[in-house]
């Protein structure tokens, strides 16, 4: 197999989706994605769409993760503007603020959290399945958290979603080999409106109080000694969609500058 090294992510010309690309992440892997010729489709909160930058020549969806119909519904939309897929970014999450034990989190806010962080993944990525398998070769990438690793008081709900997500990226990995392949990255912090919760959701928090006040601690710890930027995550994304990680499946690469290596 021939294999361009100098290109990152899916060959030009192929198709992408990415479901909460209208964040801050998803934001940069949108535009890096038009900048390498490719097709894009981005899923997110109507109103998190409506807030975003939006990007010449990129088709904007919105649904809502913690709704299963909304999820068949864009992907039945998804279906009708694409005949095959090559490459899907599972970006979808957020974490419940301010901060508290899991013995205060309450059934409805953990079963809303995990809807969205987990099963629209499962959901979307077995919703795609047909057109991915279409493609010559398809990947899935799954953005987790280095805090699925080392979990942080007061964050273990969003903690476990994502020591999930893992899981279910492995288990699809291993399912569909040799056609499809799936790899996570787990990100330390990074740089977006995340830390004050998110975008795009009435309930969210807009105090990123609880980052700031630990943020000389926690940048102290980092080898690095930084903040991960989107472009820092991005950029490992788009290696696991491309030629350059083919013999890559049920893996995931850890982006937290060093802090932790597992």
């Amino acid at each position: 197999m021939e294999i361009n090294y100098a290109r990152l992510g899916p060959a030009a010309g192929a198709s992408i989706v990415i479901a909460g690309g209208a964040g801050g992440i998803g934001q940069e892997l949108t535009r890096a994605s038009v900048a390498q010729g490719l097709s894009v489709i981005v899923l997110d909160l109507a109103a998190s769409i409506d807030t975003a930058e939006r990007i010449n020549g990129v088709h904007y969806l919105p649904f809502d993760g913690g709704d299963p119909a909304s999820i068949r519904d864009v992907v039945a939309e998804v279906s009708s503007l694409l005949s095959v897929l090559d490459a899907f970014v599972f970006l979808s999450g957020y974490p419940i603020l301010p901060q508290r034990p899991l013995t205060e989190i309450g059934v409805e806010e953990w079963d809303a959290l995990m809807a969205v962080n987990l099963r629209s993944a499962y959901l979307l990525s077995a919703g795609l399945m047909p057109l991915l398998a279409k493609a010559t070769a398809p990947a899935v990438v799954t953005v987790a958290s280095s805090l699925a690793y080392q979990v942080m008081p007061g964050m273990s709900t969003y903690a476990t979603s994502k020591g999930g997500l893992v899981s279910l990226t492995k288990g699809l990995a291993m399912e569909n080999a040799p056609k499809v392949r799936f790899n996570a990255v787990a990100p330390g912090a990074v740089e977006t409106s995340f830390l004050a919760g998110g975008t795009g959701r009435e309930d969210v928090s807009s105090d990123r109080a609880w980052f700031d006040n630990m943020s000389d601690k926690y940048v102290a710890s980092i080898p690095l000694k930084r903040v991960a930027d989107p472009s820092d995550v991005v950029g490992p994304i788009l290696f696991l969609l491309g030629a350059a990680s083919a013999y890559m499946t049920g893996q995931v690469l850890h982006l937290n500058g060093g802090r932790l290596t597992p």
